[in-house]
């Protein structure tokens, strides 16, 4: 199946707000969408239309509080707590992501979705820009549906029944020299051990596959042998990262609030920003379901 690009496909009208695509594979601007206030049933319904359909919607030119973050984020379902980023005291549903020239930028900077080192990943994620960078730092999403549909039929059957292993501790469990700190690993290894994901996923809404292993936690795909299994994943990655599938977002310095859906959107930070401050306001929203292989969709379904 070839992935219809926005000059071509149909994109939904909606009632509430005015949609306008900003790329061919992904992501929208969101014009009068008023955040100030509750929204009403029927843009709630469309705001989440909305994101399954564009996967990133981009909101311009805001002065949200972290009230009103949390409240908007609430339409998308429950807040996801926990987590090593640090909260804001007086509204601690949001995770402060601040980048300091000290702090660094950590893993951001490799594409990933969020939480797939997690038996349940995160749903979507809802960011706001409270004090970006004038120049750089710009974030990069990628349409992993359209990746997938992209691929041969050949690679697409092989890919179906496969699965593969999510090991935060793989990445993170290193010492200031890059090289494996044990105790560190298993500290982390504690906290979230190694999972697993089907290579190829199903979204529970859109019933559309995706490519569901990324360069930042994905470490080894199973039952084949490593040498096969480490030039899969880097053909995998290579092909998520083209610039067909991409959007490029170059942050307003305040204001812009981006919503993506973690189930169909992968992201990553340019890291060329720093020593320029930059603080994000974070919600994340809990998602109900493990991520499906076609076969358990399909069961699940009957």
């Amino acid at each position: 199946m070839t992935y219809e690009i926005s000059a071509v496909r149909q994109d939904p009208q909606f009632k509430t707000f005015t949609a306008k695509p900003v790329a061919g594979a992904l992501g929208a601007d969101i014009e009068g969408l008023d955040l100030s206030q509750p929204l009403s049933d029927e843009a709630a319904e469309e705001i989440r239309q909305a994101m399954v359909h564009f996967h990133v919607l981009f909101i311009h030119g805001l002065d949200l509080t972290p009230a009103q973050h949390v409240q908007i984020a609430k339409v998308f379902g429950d807040v996801q707590m926990g987590g090593t980023i640090p909260r804001l005291e007086e509204q601690p549903e949001v995770k402060k992501q601040e980048y300091t020239q000290q702090a660094g930028i950590g893993g951001d900077v490799n594409m990933h979705a969020d939480d797939t080192f997690k038996e349940i990943p995160s749903k979507c994620s809802l960011l706001y820009g409270v004090k970006m960078p004038p120049a750089g730092g710009d974030t990069i999403w990628i349409n992993t549906e359209a990746a997938y549909a992209a691929l041969s039929e050949p690679m697409k059957a092989m890919l179906d029944g496969l699965t593969a292993v999510h090991d935060l501790a793989d990445k993170f469990g290193l010492n200031k020299w890059g090289m494996a700190d044990h105790e560190a690993r298993v500290k982390i290894s504690e906290h979230y051990p190694p999972v697993i994901h089907p290579v190829i996923c199903v979204h529970p809404e859109s019933g559309r596959k995706s490519i569901y292993v990324n360069e930042m936690v994905t470490t080894r795909i199973v039952g084949i042998p490593d040498e096969e299994s480490k030039t899969l994943l880097e053909f995998l990655i290579r092909h998520l990262k083209k610039p067909e599938f991409q959007v490029r977002l170059h942050w307003p310095e305040t204001g812009t609030l981006v919503i993506w859906d973690n189930r169909s959107a992968q992201h990553e930070v340019m890291p060329d920003f720093q020593p320029q401050y930059r603080l994000n306001h974070r919600v994340a929203i809990k998602d109900t379901v493990r991520p499906q292989a076609p076969a358990d969709a399909i069961r699940s379904a009957a």
